[in-house]
């Protein structure tokens, strides 16, 4: 089986703007469902990202949807064999997987779709900016399928394990307006401005120390899994790591100064 997209157009598409990196989804035909080379565009991407010492990454999807999830018609055009079957399903969980652990903040900026798969990809980013009108689902149970993306984890952690059950179990929509109600998104925002409120956060989160930044993101992947004496301790060798760096001592000086710190991520 080719589990190549066909089309000539790449799948994902990478570019670089100053200390933001952007992942974009590029199957707008299919609503950017996801594929085996769309996972892999957005591991290279992320890959890239962190060779460039990008500060942050936005991932987005081209055209009306960020992702509607699995590619069905692939699905139903392909009899996969049990090795294409465990090789698609852990495409999609090293993919998130890499989402989640990339070293700097990920930003999915979602408007329309994110259903499925799409929705798993999204909530493994640190925050979930929507359109008001976005729609989140997750209806894979629905179909005769389980979720994927390690979205047991990320949507527990976001509205609680009950409520999480319960909007998989459903298969409920949730508008882009009721995902930030909830605690799936981080914020929504009219369509017309979701592009500035992306913007505004990533020059925000750019302008940042990367090795704190790298720390808090490792750090609050352990809630839930490590007590709070593992949590005191690990703060305190953060702490002590960042003050060995030149960002540490050009942050003490820029405030004894009155100014903004430029850090270097050194």
């Amino acid at each position: 089986m080719n589990q190549k997209d066909t089309t000539r157009d790449p799948p994902t598409i990478y570019h670089r703007d100053g200390s933001v990196a952007s992942i974009r989804l590029n199957r707008p035909d299919s609503l950017n469902a996801v594929t085996p080379a769309l996972y892999e565009g957005v591991r290279e991407g992320l890959d890239r990202a962190a060779r460039e010492d990008a500060r942050v990454v936005v991932l987005e999807g081209e055209g009306r949807a960020f992702c509607a999830g699995a590619d069905m018609q692939q699905h139903d055009e392909t009899r996969r064999t049990p090795k294409e079957r465990r090789d698609y399903v852990w495409a999609a969980q090293n993919t998130c997987r890499a989402v989640q652990t990339h070293p700097q903040p990920v930003v999915a900026k979602v408007d329309g779709y994110a259903i499925g798969a799409g929705a798993e990809l999204a909530l493994s980013a640190d925050f979930v900016l929507a359109a008001d009108d976005a729609e989140f689902r997750f209806p894979e149970v629905g179909v005769g399928t389980y979720v994927g993306g390690g979205v047991s984890y990320t949507l527990s952690q976001r509205v609680g394990a009950a409520r999480a059950k319960e909007l998989i179990l459903s298969a409920a929509t949730l508008t882009g307006d009721e995902a930030a109600e909830e605690g799936v998104a981080t914020s929504a925002h009219p369509a017309s401005e979701l592009e500035g409120a992306v913007r505004e956060l990533t020059e925000t989160l750019a302008q940042h120390a990367p090795v704190p930044m790298e720390f808090a993101k490792k750090q609050f992947g352990r809630v839930g899994t490590a007590t709070r004496d593992d949590m005191l301790t690990a703060e305190a060798e953060a702490l002590l790591a960042c003050m060995a760096t030149d960002d540490w001592q050009e942050g003490v000086d820029a405030f004894a100064e009155g100014r903004d710190p430029s850090f270097e991520g050194e």
